[in-house]
């Protein structure tokens, strides 16, 4: 598999968040949540939906 360089910045920035805050998954949270919360950007949160089941067709 080719490296690229997006997929690696990406994954370096994550692992570097994950570092700052120990690995600790509930602190990585409350801080991005921080985040969101102090930024000037809309966060969209949009309600789970349902997928529509397929009714199966006869071959």
């Amino acid at each position: 598999m080719k490296n690229d360089a997006i997929v690696d910045e990406v994954r370096n920035h994550g692992l570097a968040l994950a570092a700052r805050y120990g690995n600790n998954t509930g602190a990585i949270c409350k801080a991005l949540k921080e985040r969101e919360r102090s930024s000037v950007r809309k966060v969209v949160d949009r309600a789970p939906r349902r997928l529509a089941i397929k009714s199966q067709q006869s071959a």
